[in-house]
């Protein structure tokens, strides 16, 4: 797997008079990790969607390499592109495998037998996510943990170029937080993932985007970007941003609510 980069030029999304996303210019640079923050409300969900090609913007373009993501072909977008969502469900009683299977969808017109390189990808996905020993269980059984990886296997089984993650560490404990977001770094993709922790984002991002309120606020490498007056204006909080003692990467020290 190898990324491209994904570029965002003066992107706005509204819906009647709101304006939710608001001329968002962004470059997330191949094979990079770009970690998309902001508070609550900010446009990061909608943002992910729209780079996805599943909301067409108001006004602006997406491109992939040369190609415009909105005008690609439905199939065509979905091999390049893979989504994971913070919630998945289906009414449908699957095994793990089966949901992973659905990434393959838009390399054949129908899920992969029990060889050939559709079910090799499925394998690597499974293997990847660490999910291999749950693929026989049934999805309904699953922990929200648990369909998380899932979900990130059945998207490298897409074999994607650009990785998009909603806020994919919500439902793991502390150690999976810190296994997923490792494994997604070592992917060799262009990843774009929505995160709440400052601190994961500085462990595992190269670059950060800061969204407010629909506009980017500022965009680039991570000790450019996480200073204390950044997180007091965006988020309201008062913060020592410190070289860690341990490793080569900015810490967050938090001093409390700005009042």
């Amino acid at each position: 797997m190898t990324g491209s980069a994904l570029v965002a030029r003066d992107l706005s999304w509204r819906v009647g008079s709101a304006s939710i996303l608001r001329g968002v210019s962004l470059t997330c640079r191949p094979g990079v990790v770009t970690g998309l923050l902001g508070p609550n409300g900010s446009g990061k969900t909608t943002l992910l969607h729209v780079l996805a090609g599943l909301r067409r913007p108001t006004e602006g373009d997406v491109r992939l390499g040369t190609d415009d993501v909105h005008r690609m072909r439905a199939r065509a977008r979905a091999r390049a592109i893979a989504l994971v969502e913070q919630e998945a469900s289906t009414g449908v009683d699957l095994t793990v495998r089966e949901v992973v299977e659905l990434g393959r969808i838009p390399h054949r017109s129908r899920l992969p037998g029990p060889d050939g390189e559709g079910a090799d990808a499925v394998d690597r996905g499974l293997r990847a996510a660490q999910v291999e020993h749950l693929a026989p269980r049934s999805w309904g059984t699953l922990s929200g943990g648990e369909r998380q990886r899932t979900q990130l296997a059945r998207a490298l089984a897409q074999e994607p170029e650009v990785l998009l993650l909603d806020e994919p560490t919500n439902h793991l404990d502390l150690r999976h937080q810190l296994d997923f977001l490792s494994r997604v770094r070592g992917l060799g993709l262009t990843v774009i993932a929505a995160l709440h922790d400052l601190e994961l984002a500085a462990a595992y991002c190269d670059d950060l985007a800061v969204l407010d309120g629909g506009r980017l606020v500022t965009h680039g490498p991570v000790a450019k970007v996480l200073t204390r007056d950044l997180v007091a204006e965006v988020y309201g909080v008062d913060v020592t941003v410190e070289p860690h003692p341990d490793l080569p990467r900015p810490h967050v020290r938090w001093n409390g609510v700005i009042s």
